[in-house]
């Protein structure tokens, strides 16, 4: 329906190997769904659309992470959730594997500018003793969604 408009919110060019969908026109209709012969487009209509807080976008049209858990000194820290929630992200970026972007994935901020961005936070200090090595964080995955299929295994 918006392309009908005359507005673009599906365009697709020989030059590129993915098409873009505009965020800001895409009303999620679901035609490109049903149309596209690959079965490669899949629309996710989200309660809302945060503006701030983006601690890190892969690119356009894709998964944005919101916010960070903080994690505390003698305290163990856990993240349950769906699949495709940034759990694994999250932790990435906590266990400095992952260089927060903060929303920049075409000009990704330097450390300086992500420590000013967390700036009077429990973040920044966490991630000023994470860069001086002054704090190790550990990441292991558990996957529990697995615990049954390897039940039956046995």
């Amino acid at each position: 329906p918006v392309n009908k408009t005359g507005k673009l919110c599906i365009e697709v060019t020989a030059e590129s190997k993915i098409s873009h969908i505009s965020e800001e026109l895409c009303i999620g209709c679901g035609i490109c769904v049903k149309k596209c012969p690959f079965d490669a487009i899949t629309i996710i209509n989200l309660p809302s659309n945060l503006d701030k807080e983006t601690t890190h976008r892969y690119g356009p049209n894709s998964f944005k992470l919101h916010r960070l858990p903080t994690p505390r000194p003698g305290q163990v820290l856990g993240l349950v959730g769906s699949n495709g929630t940034g759990k694994t992200t999250a932790l990435r970026v906590l266990a400095g594997k992952l260089k927060p972007n903060l929303g920049k994935f075409t000009t990704p901020p330097d450390w300086q500018d992500i420590l000013r961005y967390f700036r009077g936070s429990e973040l920044q200090n966490y991630f000023t003793k994470i860069l001086e090595e002054n704090l190790k964080a550990i990441l292991k995955p558990q996957y529990v969604d697995q615990i049954p299929r390897a039940a039956q295994v046995k």
